[in-house]
């Protein structure tokens, strides 16, 4: 392992002995100190955030990825400084998660960019995908550690972006509207009477949002666009696409109230023509709260570290092997039934070790 460690040194510290060959007059000594003191310190703490692993011949900074890593940050900790080569061998690993390693290559990524050199990254990504033809949905399914601009405008980028605090800022506020709506709709009825029919429809609610759930995402959100469709393949990488070309994105693990308050407003209404007026604002209630348990839970699911034995556990792996080893597989990100149900469940792979995040 020093031997590692010498050769990363060798590589990567070279950049110490640039201050040390500069001349300077006496006058300007002490400056000139206090000027290679803070680069010193600078260097150290950068040095100290490192996290430098070497395959096939390359170095790696795989320090922004550890919280990350489907397998688990303790899973990797031991290989700091060292080869991964056999590891990797031992353990192979998904496309997918090849690729993705490539974004935290120390040089340059030659390797893979002829896929990225697609698209130009440096300008908004929404209006090229379309152009992509036949490679979009190999490109879309390769994923990369960048954040995703969609548009040129700064208020319509704005407008596309959600932290998640905003979630149940917004859709708290409307689920209790809707249960006061039905509450006081029928003030003749005793509430202990009313009380079972509530619940019932705030149930019936929350299992058609699960439902809902489960067929947007397997059937919509991963409809392949034909690759003649620029419009189809510009709206499927604007609903979920950007999300797997980039799932290291915080700023787009969950919907945008923006959009999500007009699709609310259509969904009310065609509820309004199938449910009875007495129980179709709790069925509601019950819709926006199983929503809102969704992209809460789905945000989790990509930064939290759920502890070993907890239901979040279980679904954080099952969503990990959705997004890097089976896209077709692991739909339900709030719950297995349907894709048990539909044959679409994932077999997760027995671990010698626990896994911490």
């Amino acid at each position: 392992m020093n031997v590692y460690r010498k050769y990363f040194d060798n590589v990567f510290h070279l950049e110490n002995t640039v201050m040390d060959n500069i001349k300077v007059k006496d006058s300007d000594a002490v400056a000139v100190n206090r000027v290679k003191d803070s680069h010193r310190n600078s260097t150290m703490k950068e040095e100290s955030t490192k996290f430098l692993v070497k395959y096939r011949d390359r170095v790696y900074n795989i320090s922004g990825f550890l919280n990350y890593h489907p397998g688990g940050k303790n899973t990797l900790l031991r290989f700091r400084d060292q080869i991964l080569d056999k590891a990797l061998t031992e353990h192979p690993h998904s496309k997918s998660a090849y690729y993705l390693l490539e974004e935290f290559a120390v040089q340059h990524q030659e390797r893979y960019n002829e896929c990225e050199n697609l698209v130009n990254w440096d300008a908004p990504i929404l209006w090229q995908v379309g152009f992509m033809g036949d490679r979009y949905w190999e490109w879309v399914n390769l994923p990369v550690n960048r954040p995703i601009r969609f548009f040129k405008s700064d208020i319509l980028e704005t407008l596309s972006i959600t932290p998640w605090y905003v979630m149940p800022i917004v859709w708290l506020p409307v689920a209790m509207y809707l249960f006061y709506i039905g509450c006081i709709l029928d003030v003749s009825t005793n509430i202990v009477i009313k009380l079972p029919r509530i619940l019932l429809s705030f149930l019936v609610g929350f299992f058609i949002w699960s439902l809902v759930e489960y067929f947007v995402h397997r059937k919509v959100f991963h409809f392949k666009p034909p690759h003649n469709s620029k419009l189809l393949i510009t709206l499927h990488f604007l609903f979920h696409g950007c999300h797997h070309k980039a799932p290291m994105d915080g700023r787009r693990l969950v919907f945008p109230p923006t959009f999500g308050l007009p699709v609310a407003a259509i969904v009310w209404h065609i509820y309004k023509m199938i449910f009875p007026s007495t129980v179709v604002s709790f069925i509601a209630a019950g819709t926006v709260m199983g929503y809102l348990s969704y992209d809460l839970m789905h945000y989790y699911l990509h930064n939290g570290a759920p502890k070993v034995g907890s239901y979040f556990y279980v679904m954080k792996r099952r969503h990990n092997y959705h997004h890097f080893l089976h896209h077709n597989q692991g739909f339900g990100v709030t719950s297995e039934l349907w894709d048990r149900l539909l044959k679409t469940d994932l077999r997760l792979r027995k671990l010698d070790e626990s896994l911490e995040w």
